[in-house]
């Protein structure tokens, strides 16, 4: 293993050198020297204005700006077509811009090789890109629930399935509650099954565990139902309060047999935990809304402190989808960039079938070229473009997905941005090759698609408030793509997704590094997942996981009411699916994974078909504190974007190797500093049995004269079985340690001096068995 390892690594760094040098000349063809798209200042002068209060017959001057982004776009579109000799910059002034439709780039607005083609908003200031409309004219019933006519509605102009009361979502009607003890009922018979499907233009005769009533308008509600990782959204046909029976209205649209059994996910059958959403009478507490669509009247419970007659109450109007950069095969988009855009209020309208995915939102490819399933449609979506970006703005209050890069892309960068309170999940890039069959049926990806992406920096949260197969982030099959520095927390299915090549007679992925992403509170709703999943092989030199800080992933335990279909995993810190090969594990931190423990191996082999470094998976209990918080400093966001995004004054902490990473004398020390409070920690990992023996460790970046107080944890690393076949050593319970145990004799007040610490070096007695050592230090 050791020998596979280093063999492992050497092909990592050849091929990240190798990776590097071809994206500098694949990108220099793409920029120009003075094209950076980011190098926006406040005394930058721009080629074209907008703001809030201008208009678009105006010549688009600082002086005269213009009013949308359209007119921008259009006068942009025009310098294009008489030929780029420079770099093209629209500079947007803060504000609200009202958008009734998608605002679409195609060729015929990119830039070239050389020039670049940037909106930005001004330096400082915040543009906001929305879709919503604002409700007023409330009135208070007689009961708490207040209401509001829509005129639009009744007109049949207009439905929406999403609002918000002061930025803040607000909860279709439903029953069982969200908040109940109970939140799920389970369908009790169904004429849906695996074994056979149903007609596609029959009613779907259903019963529950709940009570039915005969609601008012039963074919505006809906039956949402979900088996383990992922949901499905029916329409009512018809309610039999009496026989307590209701039917699921055609027509229908099954997906086809993947992953073979996957493809029954979405059924309506019996034994999944549902629940029945929006009707009036469903409207029972604070937070919770209905639309009337026959009469247009829109019904809002007031939570503790709302006054509508002063709040502001928005529903989207723009469907599915607000920003689409979108080119052709022969003529894609290339060097077009989005700097300090926010997208908000984006709705997605439920297909009259329903809502059928596969897995992660993953729906039927439809008109697609290709077959297979694609994520439903995302507020931002990229196609046939390349070298373009997404940076430092925002995706929110949306009904779908956050950003997508589909077919044709390439090159592209996503960072920087707040993306959260999404329907579906928050950002998809890569190939699904996710065909009938046994997913073996999709064609190959075309030269320069799929590849070199850079994700990172993102703020994404709370991704699934409606469809409940959301990802933080979704990384299909890709090449030489960088996933880094991203915070994700509050998702209904995992935070990160990492697949390879499922079919080996298509080998495509490989190249690629997950690191240090700072995932916690994922799995919220479903089952069968993790804070990481990975699976399929990653083809050489494979994919570098590395420095990633995953806990308290969660797991829903209505997810697994099903009691037609067995038993599936419950959810974990990081989940190996699919034969998951060619992946390096190293230095991730997992700890406090709920339900399975830190880790599932879901086949033979796992953890012999991949190679693992230093990497503390924690199976009871949790690390020392300040191993925590140096740990949640140094993956997630990075300082700036901390500073941006979160406006949280950052603590920087520098992170060190102190051993020799050559040595072969199985074990390894790290420093985690934080400069600016004279604090860290060491950690120390004996990998493997060996003799006791001594090791100076010299630390780095200590203040001046001062002492250093010092305190010292330590767990053992036994072999453990985890969840499935397979086992890997997972660190027991910390505990405090005397710090005489490791060899370290310490001067007066239990300190050492910085010259003691960084000349001189710190000696630590290595302990013959497995085990983790952290010593913390404090300036006094």
């Amino acid at each position: 293993m050791a020998e596979t390892r280093r063999s492992l690594l050497k092909k990592f760094a050849i091929g990240a050198i190798a990776f590097w040098s071809d994206s500098k000349r694949a990108l220099a063809s793409y920029f120009s020297e003075n094209s950076n798209p980011s190098a926006v200042s406040a005394a930058t002068a721009a080629d074209f204005y907008v703001a809030a209060n201008g208009k678009d017959s105006n010549p688009g001057t600082a002086a005269a700006p213009f009013a949308t982004l359209a007119k921008a776009r259009d006068a942009v579109r025009k310098r294009i077509s008489s030929g780029l000799t420079g770099n093209v910059l629209v500079l947007i002034s803060g504000g609200t811009y009202k958008q009734a439709e998608t605002l679409t780039f195609g060729p015929e607005d990119s830039g070239t090789g050389k020039f670049s083609i940037t909106y930005a908003a001004r330096p400082g200031e915040e543009v906001v890109l929305s879709g919503g409309q604002l409700i007023t004219g409330w009135k208070k019933g007689p009961s708490a629930i207040w209401t509001a006519q829509v005129p639009e509605v009744k007109a049949g102009q207009w439905y929406f399935r999403q609002l918000f009361v002061n930025g803040k979502r607000a909860i279709r009607a439903r029953t069982p509650n969200v908040d109940d003890k109970t939140p799920w009922w389970s369908i009790k018979t169904s004429t849906a099954s695996r074994e056979t499907l149903p007609p596609e233009d029959a009613t779907i005769p259903v019963t529950l565990t709940g009570p039915i009533k005969a609601y008012n308008n039963p074919t505006d509600v809906e039956l949402v139902y979900i088996y383990n990782n992922e949901e499905g959204r029916k329409r009512l046909g018809s309610i039999n309060e009496e026989a307590q029976m209701l039917t699921l209205a055609p027509p229908h649209r099954w997906n086809s047999r993947v992953f073979i059994n996957d493809w029954s996910l979405s059924l309506p059958a019996a034994g999944k935990a549902c629940y029945l959403e929006n009707a009036l009478e469903m409207l029972d507490q604070p937070g919770e809304w209905y639309l009337d669509r026959r009469t247009g009247i829109l019904s809002y419970m007031p939570r503790e402190g709302e006054d509508l007659t002063r709040d502001e109450v928005v529903a989207p109007v723009l469907q599915k989808t607000m920003l689409a950069v979108i080119g052709t095969p022969e003529r894609p988009v290339l060097n077009v960039h989005f700097k300090g855009i926010h997208v908000e209020h984006v709705d997605w309208p439920l297909p009259a079938w329903g809502f059928m995915p596969l897995f992660c939102c993953n729906l039927e490819a439809g008109k697609d070229p290709r077959p297979g399933h694609r994520p439903m449609d995302a507020a931002v979506e990229y196609e046939f473009s390349r070298s373009c970006s997404f940076t430092d703005g925002g995706i929110a209050h949306v009904g779908g997905m956050g950003l997508c890069l589909r077919n044709g892309t390439a090159f592209n960068t996503v960072e920087g941005n707040e993306i959260g309170d999404l329907g579906g999940g928050g950002i998809c890039a890569g190939y699904a090759n996710v065909a009938g069959g046994y997913l073996y049926a999709a064609p190959p990806p075309e030269k320069d698609e799929y590849k070199g992406y850079r994700i990172a920096n993102n703020y994404v949260h709370h991704c699934g408030t409606d469809y409940y197969g959301a990802a933080g982030i979704l990384l299909l099959s890709t090449q030489d793509a960088v996933v880094s520095h991203n915070l994700i927390h509050d998702t209904a299915y995992f935070g990160i997704g990492v697949a390879g090549s499922q079919d080996p007679k298509l080998p495509f992925a490989h190249n690629n590094t997950v690191e240090y992403n700072h995932i916690y509170n994922a799995m919220k709703v479903t089952v069968d997942g993790a804070g990481m999943y990975v699976t399929f092989a990653q083809l050489e030199p494979g994919c570098l996981i590395r420095g990633n800080l995953i806990h308290d992933t969660q797991g829903s335990p209505f997810a697994r009411l099903d009691q037609n279909f067995g038993v599936h995993p419950p959810s974990s810190g990081v989940y190996l699916d699919g034969d998951n090969s060619g992946c390096h594990y190293e230095n991730n931190v997992l700890y406090r994974n709920l339900a399975a423990g830190p880790l599932i191996f879901d086949y033979e082999h796992a953890e012999q078909k991949n190679s693992w470094l230093d990497n503390l998976f924690q199976k009871d209990g949790t690390p020392p504190p300040e191993f925590i918080e140096a740990m949640q400093a140094h993956a997630g966001l990075e300082p700036a974007y901390r500073r941006s995004i979160l406006n949280k004054d950052p603590s920087p902490c520098q992170h060190s190797r102190l051993s020799d990473p050559a040595a072969k004398d199985g074990w390894a020390a790290y420093q985690f500093d934080f400069p600016n409070s004279g604090r860290g920690v060491v950690e120390i990992i004996r990998r493997t049995e060996g003799k006791e023996e001594l090791a100076i460790l010299k630390l780095r970046g200590l203040d001046g004269a001062a002492r250093y107080a010092m305190k010292g944890y330590a767990g053992n690393l036994p072999l453990l079985p985890v969840w499935g076949p397979g086992s890997m050593p997972m660190l027991s319970d910390v505990v405090p340690l005397p710090l005489s145990n490791v060899g370290l004799a310490l001067g007066e007040g239990n300190t050492m001096s910085r010259r003691e610490l960084i000349e001189q070096g710190m000696p630590v007695r290595l302990a013959k068995s497995p085990r983790v050592v952290w010593i913390a230090y404090q300036r006094v």
